[in-house]
């Protein structure tokens, strides 16, 4: 006989339930072999209910991930309106990196890159693609004309590079932490655009 759904006030908490139920089985039965509607029995949910949430069984791991990415924005937005857009973006990464990520979530997401190392990239590209647009537009939002915006762009797309590297090597090679994998690829890209970019032309300033 079917589990009776649980009804809940706060639609936020029916997420994270189908997303915790889903780690579980992920953790105890394979990535592979969860179904959605194992998923959706667990999390004594409706099957409708799990895709409204998540469109595939691959946003249920990846979840996590999302949910740290919007309170990351949220972050961004209460930094000091004067910070430099490149200071706001390197604290605001570092302190995502400093975070660290559950380890079943790790074990899980690290199993998947190994296995499926193509639906790994598309997820965490797609994920940074739609990260990458909201911290931008946060930071245009905050410094209007003082910063231009091919500016702001660049930067966060050279910021999220050092995430991105850093959560690559921190997840493929096994490695015990994140911040250090972080720091180590702002210290090398720092020290070799000292090194290897000086005397380039200056930046055109945009038209007036």
């Amino acid at each position: 006989m079917p589990e009776t759904p649980i009804r809940e006030r706060d639609p936020n908490a029916k997420r994270v339930r189908i997303a915790d139920e889903a780690l579980r089985l992920f953790q105890t039965q394979g990535y592979t072999e969860t179904t959605i509607d194992q998923i959706a029995s667990a999390a004594r949910v409706g099957r409708r209910t799990v895709f409204h949430h998540f469109p595939t069984k691959e946003a249920v791991l990846f979840d996590h991930l999302v949910v740290r990415r919007e309170a990351a924005t949220q972050r961004l937005r209460e930094r000091p309106a004067d910070e430099p857009p490149l200071t706001s973006l390197h604290l605001l990464l570092r302190d995502l990196a400093e975070q660290g990520y559950e380890q079943r979530l790790v074990e899980q997401i690290r199993a998947v890159v190994a296995t499926e190392p193509q639906l790994a990239a598309e997820q965490f590209s797609t994920g940074s693609r739609a990260f990458e647009t909201s911290l931008a537009a946060v930071l245009e939002s905050r410094c209007g004309d003082t910063v231009p915006a091919l500016e702001i762009r660049a930067l966060t797309k050279m910021a999220l590079g050092w995430f991105a590297t850093a959560a690559h090597v921190y997840l493929s090679e096994e490695r015990p932490s994140l911040l250090e994998c972080f720091d180590d690829v702002v210290a090398i890209c720092s020290q070799a655009s000292a090194r290897d970019l000086q005397g380039l032309p200056a930046a055109t300033k945009p038209d007036s």
